[in-house]
């Protein structure tokens, strides 16, 4: 396992049979030398800044130049039109792919009619408004005139009145808020605490902790809070340790059940430790509990940035840090683990939280899908900017590396692909000699399924394959052979079918006649892939708690096609974040980071062939595509996680295999089965990898209807 370290090691270890130690000037040299060096590099960097800084006033002043320019003036009349020519060129051929991907004009069509009939007037003046504003409003079914993304306006009509009545829960436990402090603005300190005070819930203390600030105003204020107060209790540190030891300090003052983190300028809503004490009595033996957040400005009269979290997703939660803000623990469990870690400032609360959550079962780790919590986004703070504290994401790194030892995982851990301030990682293979069975059950013309075999072998990455092909076409494995450089040959066999054989018996049939340690179940015709996908998508299928595994898939026109299922209705299920461009990193990074689903796009699944030969296969409940998922959410069932992998990446350019608008009402899913689905399954609708918060279109646009 590999772990790159930033800082680099000033001074090797010798040899150990070698017992002479470098001398204290020796060092003091070393430590001059390398000092030098970084001077040197730290120079090239300032000079590499003034000249961008100079490159980009003289771009700006060519700018300016260019539009006060009379050629400029005079073809502005030619630009606007020959740019809406471009777009609408792009939108045009968007439009079609998608209209063949739902079955041509009349389905499509019929959708159209079914929104006029559920939303009438609505529909129109939603379409109006996303003409009118070129796109950038988006209103949603349901949400009036708002735009689906404003949480500003959201926010507005659910935010909490000023003097809420007092809470329901009279008995609940004792709720110690932890407060560590360095130096705050007072009056954000202060703001702060008053969001404790106007506490709809009773049950609480307040324990703060000063890392030797030094600043009399504070101690003065904090002394006279704690004497006025006997729910609050202060501690005043003589030297500076930084946040974790500061947080400790706090924690030997803390006598409630449960420990809730807050941080010196941020602030609770003021039903936060009541929908905590609320989760506690319906959830007695929670031990970690966390809630959703937004941000606010420095003044805290704007609201943005919602980040509405599914329930805990394990594989997310190695990605970023989804339990704090708002995030409260048993205390004993704290006190169990040994409190805060020191030397991991800025990802401390990270790491406490992957300590806690070795100790419990996942059961014991509750969501509040409310907005409890909310993040000051000031100068220095990650709320504003991540790289204002780069070094939260190599300790968030260092921690992560922990866990996986600790857990007895082996992997390399890495900066997520453009997301560097979140994690990826990158497990490896359990056997280093594992062979991969590529089966794929498609009725294809064999040119187009031998170019499809040839480029899944050449960029499959550091693994074996071999391809059996399921088919009632006239092909042999050598015609498919034909396709592949000489030198190279993977082993391809043909299953012959009836035109009518089920896919689930095609897939059965196969993965009995297969000899791969993982099986690859392809569905789908594929024409694009990211080097190495096969590998990547095995690594992960590899772990113990893995289900199935499903890669990013993109169409044609660059727009991410299948994402994992998310269940946002009954009858309803949906590809998540479909028709985001393939670079965007999506709803709080979720488009670009590995997590579980309750399913997975049935196209392309890699699974471990025993978990399948153990499990009874595919059933027959279900004759389409629908028996995959079905199998995703048996398997879900039994504890294990279906995750999607977005560091392997195919393409599609078939529309005929884009994925509907719904899943569940796709052609050749008929009414006998839909009645099966819905007694099987029916209840499943309000998705834990999802948020109620959330549009029921599945597109992570706000839910105006809750």
């Amino acid at each position: 396992m590999q772990l790159t370290v930033l800082i680099p090691n000033m001074l090797e270890h010798h040899d150990s049979s070698n017992n002479a130690q470098p001398s204290q000037e020796e060092d003091i040299e070393a430590l001059k030398t390398l000092l030098n060096l970084k001077d040197k590099e730290l120079q090239s960097l300032n000079d590499a800044l003034l000249k961008a800084r100079e490159d980009l006033k003289s771009a700006q002043r060519k700018l300016e130049e260019l539009h006060s320019s009379t050629s400029w003036r005079m073809t502005a009349v030619f630009r606007g039109p020959i740019m809406r020519l471009i777009n609408l060129k792009r939108t045009w051929g968007v439009m079609a792919y998608e209209v063949a991907s739902r079955g041509g004009w009349y389905d499509s069509a019929a959708e159209v009619v079914s929104d006029i009939r559920a939303y009438r007037l609505q529909y129109f003046r939603r379409l109006a408004q996303y003409l009118n504003s070129n796109g950038e409003k988006d209103p949603a079914p349901g949400s009036g005139d708002h735009d689906r993304r404003d949480y500003a306006a959201w926010f507005a009509t659910r935010a909490p009145r000023e003097n809420p009545p007092v809470g329901s829960v009279t008995d609940g436990p004792l709720i110690s808020v932890v407060v560590p402090t360095y130096k705050p603005p007072l009056d954000l300190l202060k703001e702060a605490i008053d969001s404790v005070s106007r506490q709809t819930y009773a049950h609480w203390e307040l324990c703060i902790a000063d890392d030797a600030s030094h600043d009399t105003s504070l101690t003065e204020y904090l002394q006279a809070l704690s004497k006025s107060d006997p729910k609050v209790r202060v501690v005043f540190r003589e030297s500076n340790g930084h946040i974790s030891a500061c947080t400790n300090s706090a924690l030997t003052l803390a006598t409630g059940d449960y420990v809730l983190l807050l941080d010196q300028d941020d602030l609770l809503s003021t039903d936060a430790l009541e929908q905590v004490a609320q989760c506690i009595a319906r959830h007695p033996d929670a031990a970690i509990i966390y809630s959703d957040e937004d941000r606010i400005n420095e003044d805290g009269s704007q609201h943005s940035n919602a980040y509405f979290k599914p329930d805990f997703n394990y594989d997310l939660f190695l990605g970023q840090n989804m339990v704090s803000h708002l995030g409260v623990f048993h205390r004993q469990l704290i006190m169990d683990i040994g409190g805060f870690r020191e030397g991991l400032e800025g990802s401390q609360d990270y790491d406490l939280a992957l300590r806690a959550m070795e100790r419990v079962q996942p059961h014991q780790i509750r969501h509040i899908p409310q907005v409890l919590y909310h993040w000051r986004a000031i100068k220095g703070s990650t709320a504003l900017d991540h790289s204002e504290k780069s070094y939260a994401s190599t300790a968030s790194r260092v921690a992560l590396h922990d866990h996986l030892q600790r857990t007895g995982q082996t992997g390399e851990v890495l900066p997520a692909p453009g997301l560097p301030f979140f994690n990826r990682v990158r497990y490896e293979l359990p056997e280093p000699d594992a062979l991969v069975s590529v089966i794929v059950a498609l009725d294809e013309p064999v040119d187009k399924l031998r170019a499809m075999l040839a480029d899944m072998w050449r960029t499959r990455g550091a693994i074996d394959c071999e391809f059996i092909v399921c088919t009632a076409g006239h092909l042999s494995s050598e015609e498919l052979l034909s396709g592949f450089a000489a030198e190279q040959l993977p082993a391809v066999s043909v299953i012959k079918t009836d035109a009518q054989t089920p896919l689930p018996e095609r897939h059965n049939a196969a993965v009995e006649q297969s000899r791969g340690h993982f099986c690859c179940l392809v569905s789908a015709l594929f024409s694009t892939m990211s080097e190495g996908w096969l590998e990547e998508l095995a690594r992960v299928a590899g772990q113990a708690r893995t289900a199935f595994v499903a890669p990013r898939i993109h169409n044609k026109p660059g727009l991410l096609d299948h994402g994992g299922v998310l269940f946002t209705a009954p009858m309803r299920a949906v590809y998540a974040h479909k028709g985001l461009p393939k670079t965007a990193h999506g709803y709080s990074g979720r488009a670009a980071l590995q997590q579980a689903f309750s399913a997975l796009s049935p196209a392309l699944l890699v699974v471990r062939r025993a978990l399948l030969a153990e499990t009874g296969g595919f059933g027959r409940d279900f004759s389409g595509k629908l028996a995959l998922i079905d199998k995703c959410l048996e398997l879900q069932r039994q504890g294990l996680a279906n995750v999607w992998l977005p560091y392997a990446d195919l393409m599609f350019t078939d529309p005929a295999y884009s994925g509907r608008t719904n899943i569940l009402t796709e052609l050749g899913l008929f009414s006998p089965e839909r009645k099966r689905w819905s007694t099987k399954w029916g209840d499943i609708h309000n998705d834990r990898f999802y948020n109620p918060n959330l549009s029921r279109q599945g597109d992570f646009s706000l839910n105006w209807q809750v």
